[in-house]
């Protein structure tokens, strides 16, 4: 048998192609959606992009329910190729109106010809003219979990943390394509072109016709914007950093919430960014150069926060303590499925558990490099409980917390804020004590 091989380089390859061979690697490779994203050369751009980042995704989000409908026509596992297809082919039926069905099943089979065995395509013909109907039975009321392509283990949690009818809210939620967002960091005197207004301020939304060459990436290269998400704004706003501020940014890259930060401060004082050593680090390095100025000193510090003494400090002629620390906690990141739509097939139940643990010894670490009398921001982009207020409380709870006190929280649930999920929590420290490192 054959095995996908397409030049994506060629104009005759297609979005489709892309999509298919993309989803075949997701199949049988343990890399994440952005990576095999990552993959397509620089001349696979345009229509073509943006077709196959469609496909792919929704081949994705939607695949258990596709694998659900497949399960009476198919004894056997196919091979990944025939499985990519019959996920592509399923999205492209879930988003298509039923006159195209036809047309889906006819594209699919005659592209696999190059690719399959006379069988598969046959296979493929015959469970594919299926499809839509089996497609059709799954429904929220018989099959939440596969109606929603969700895990089972995962429904059963957020089943028992929020309640049925919430679950069902939180899944539609993650099944819905995202919407991208700019923060402006300057007010403009008119709306630019490819945005239009939200509700949130200093975030606005990338319109459909957009183009990032002419519209968007001019405002990106003056650093006066930043994609992100208005759930990114929760935890900057809770720390609040003055002008003039000592500001210690934990597991910082890529640099998102330094632009906050640095445009909290007006600019002035200095902003310490920590993360480990590796590809994030020239991300990193890049967005901090465009937010220095002569009153604003930003500083990128490699290291593991779990190990920071205050030597690892004063060798690198940095403050050990600071007013203002944000820790954005490493997650199982369930509030960005929506986004990032291969998260829940990623996740094992154990992960939830083992973030906990690892975030409060992060948490813990923080806050000894906490002033007194400064502040301390908690947060995460998981709507786990488990990994925020208990992570919290426990540490309140720890002697690494006795000294602070919870003055302020903020939880984005996606299904009531209409954006991103997030926990962030605000921590006072005693204005006696000193904050001691080891």
């Amino acid at each position: 048998m054959r095995s996908i091989k397409f030049n994506l380089s060629t104009p005759a390859a297609t979005g489709w192609d892309a999509a298919i061979a993309l989803t075949e690697a997701y199949l049988t490779e343990n890399l994440k959606a952005n990576q095999l994203l990552e993959r397509l050369p620089d001349t696979f751009s345009g229509e073509r992009r943006a077709a196959c980042q469609s496909l792919f995704l929704g081949a994705l989000r939607h695949g258990h329910r596709v694998q659900h409908a497949l399960q009476p026509f198919i004894r056997q596992k196919p091979r990944a190729l025939i499985e990519a297809i019959f996920l592509v082919a399923g999205y492209e039926m879930l988003s298509a109106e039923p006159e195209k069905y036809p047309q889906i099943v006819h594209h699919a089979v005659e592209r696999s010809k190059k690719l399959a065995a006379k069988s598969e395509t046959g296979l493929l013909n015959a469970v594919l003219r299926k499809l839509p109907e089996a497609l059709a039975a799954t429904h929220p009321s018989n099959k939440p979990d596969a109606h929603f392509s969700h895990p089972k283990w995962l429904f059963k949690r957020w089943n028992k943390e929020f309640g049925a009818q919430t679950t069902l809210k939180l899944m539609e939620w993650n099944q819905r394509i995202p919407a991208t967002y700019l923060k402006l960091y300057e007010t403009p005197s008119e709306l630019p072109k490819g945005l239009e207004t939200t509700r949130w301020d200093q975030f606005y939304k990338v319109s459909a016709g957009a183009s990032w060459k002419n519209d968007l990436h001019p405002l990106l290269n003056k650093g006066n914007a930043y994609v992100k998400d208005p759930s990114t704004r929760l935890a900057p706003g809770l720390l609040a950093p003055k002008k003039g501020d000592d500001v210690l940014d934990l597991c910082a890259a890529p640099g998102g919430k330094a632009y906050d930060l640095a445009h909290l401060m007006g600019r002035e004082g200095h902003i310490v960014a920590l993360d480990l050593p590796g590809n994030r680090i020239q991300r990193l390095s890049e967005n901090l150069e465009n937010l220095a100025t002569e009153k604003l000193q930003c500083t990128i510090l490699e290291g593991d926060l779990l190990e920071l003494t205050d030597d690892t400090f004063s060798q690198e002629g940095l403050p050990a303590h600071y007013d203002a620390v944000m820790l954005d906690a490493p997650c199982s990141n369930t509030g960005v499925i929506q986004r990032r739509t291969d998260v829940k097939w990623r996740l094992r139940g154990r992960d939830v558990s083992n973030c906990a643990y690892l975030q409060k010894q992060l948490l813990a670490a923080a806050a000894r490099c906490v002033k007194p009398g400064g502040r301390l921001v908690y947060s995460t982009c998981s709507i786990e409980i488990d990994e925020n207020r208990e992570v919290v409380d426990a540490f309140l709870k720890s002697d690494a917390g006795a000294r602070f006190t919870l003055k302020d929280s903020a939880i984005s649930l996606p299904w009531e804020t209409g954006h991103d999920g997030a926990g962030a929590f605000l921590l006072l420290a005693d204005s006696e004590g000193a904050a001691t490192n080891p």
